[in-house]
C-alpha cells in the first residue's frame, strides 16, 4: 500500500449494503479457484444464499475508497441437529466459532484487507468466549491454505462434503494461547521450516556423500536422519498415545532415502497440529512413560516437548557441520531467520 492509497475501513455489514454486490464480490473473488475445478458455494451462490448465511453469524466488510472490497462471515456453533452424527464435529462444537464467505477483491488483493478481516472474526469470538475459530477450505487451494498457516491457523483434520469437488482441509487456531503454548506453537512451526530448508541441501547431496562415514555420533548424513525418525516415532507415541515403544537408537526404520525424507517432513508438520491442539491443562501437567530400558520417568510435560523440537535442532546441526565439511553450502537455519522471514513476507503483502 502507497502513503496515498486509501485507507482501509473494516465495519459490520450495514442495512444500506448491497447483499447483490457482496455477492457479486464473493463470484468474482473465487472465480479462479471455480476455474480450477473447485466448485467453492461462494463462486456460485446467490443473493439469497449470501443473506442467509450473514443472518446466522456476524457478516463484516472491507471498505476502501468508498467501495466494499471484502467480506467476510462469522458465526458459532451450527445446531448439532442440522447435520447427520458424526459428520464435522468442529462445526458444533460449543468452544469453537467459523468464519466464510471470505473473499477479498482481486484488484485489492496483498493490501492485508484478508488479515484484518479475519483479525475481525478472531476479535469478534473472543468477545463472546469463544475458545477456537475454524475454517474448512480446498485441499488443492495451496496459495488459500499458505494464507491460514501464515495467519496461525494449523490442519486439523479432512473432509469430504458430498456437494464438493475437492476434499477440504479443516484448519484451527485456539484463541486463547498463553505465553507457552504461544511459545511451544512456533517451535513447532520452526521444527518443519527447518526441517524443509534441510533438505534443500541435503536433495543435492550425491548418494556416495549421503552414505559417507562424516565422523557424526550417527556416521552418515543419512544415519543421523534415520535416528532423528527413531526419536521422531519414539516421542509421538508417548505424547500422542500414551505409549511407551522400545527402538534402538540407530535402529534402521527407513532405508530408502526418499520415503525417509517423506516421513520426516510429515511427522514435522503432525507436530504443529498437535501443539496447536493444546490446552494449559495438558501443558501444565507431566508426561508418564517409560524410557527404552524400562525406567519409569515423570517429567513436565511442556519442557519435555520443548526437548522433541531442541533435539531436532541438535542433529540438524550436525548435518550443516557435515555439509561444510563435503564443500556445500549451509542453510540458514536459525529461529531468528524464520521469524525475520516472515515479518518480511508480512511487510511485503502489507506494502502491496
Amino acid at each position: 500500500m502507497t502513503p496515498d492509497s486509501p485507507a482501509i475501513r473494516i465495519r459490520a455489514l450495514a442495512a444500506r449494503d448491497s447483499l447483490d454486490a457482496v455477492t457479486a464480490l464473493l463470484h468474482l473473488a473465487y472465480a479462479p479457484l471455480a476455474a480450477r475445478g473447485m466448485n467453492f458455494a461462494a463462486a456460485t451462490q446467490s443473493a439469497t444464499m449470501t443473506r442467509t448465511c450473514a443472518a446466522q453469524g456476524q457478516c463484516f466488510v472491507a471498505e476502501r475508497g468508498g467501495a466494499v472490497v471484502g467480506t467476510v462471515t462469522v458465526s458459532g456453533p451450527y445446531d448439532e441437529t442440522s447435520a447427520p452424527a458424526g459428520e464435522a464435529p468442529w462445526r458444533w462444537d460449543a468452544d469453537t466459532a467459523h468464519f466464510h464467505q471470505f473473499a477479498v477483491h482481486p484488484q485489492h488483493q496483498g493490501a492485508g484487507i484478508g488479515r484484518q478481516l479475519v483479525a475481525a472474526c478472531e476479535a469478534w469470538a473472543r468477545e463472546r468466549g469463544y475458545r477456537r475459530i475454524a475454517l474448512d477450505t480446498a485441499e488443492p487451494a495451496h496459495e488459500l491454505r499458505a494464507l491460514y498457516a501464515r495467519l496461525g491457523y494449523a490442519e486439523v483434520g479432512r473432509q469430504q462434503w458430498p456437494e464438493r469437488s475437492y476434499c477440504s482441509v479443516i484448519m484451527r487456531k485456539a484463541l486463547d494461547r498463553s505465553p507457552l503454548a504461544g511459545q511451544l506453537q512456533t517451535l513447532a512451526r520452526y521444527h518443519l521450516w527447518a526441517t524443509r530448508r534441510l533438505f534443500e541441501a541435503v536433495d543435492a547431496l550425491p548418494e556416495a556423500d549421503y552414505l559417507r562415514d562424516m565422523g557424526l555420533f550417527f556416521a552418515s548424513v543419512h544415519g543421523t536422519l534415520e535416528h532423528l525418525l527413531v526419536c521422531d516415532v519414539l516421542w509421538w507415541r508417548r505424547f500422542a498415545h500414551g505409549e511407551s515403544p522400545v527402538i534402538r537408537l540407530d535402529a534402521q526404520l527407513e532405508p530408502e532415502r526418499a520415503a525417509l525424507e517423506a516421513r520426516l517432513l510429515s511427522g514435522a508438520a503432525a507436530w504443529e497440529t498437535f501443539v496447536e491442539a493444546l490446552d494449559d491443562a495438558h501443558l501444565a501437567g507431566t508426561l508418564d512413560y517409560r524410557t527404552t530400558r524400562g525406567n519409569e520417568v515423570s517429567l513436565p510435560f511442556a519442557v519435555t516437548l520443548a526437548h522433541v523440537f531442541n533435539h531436532g535442532t541438535h542433529h540438524r546441526g550436525q548435518i550443516s557441520a557435515a555439509l561444510t565439511a563435503l564443500g556445500r553450502t549451509c542453510p540458514e537455519l536459525d529461529l531468528v531467520y524464520m521469524l525475520v522471514q516472515q515479518q518480511k513476507l508480512q511487510q511485503q503483502e502489507a506494502a502491496r
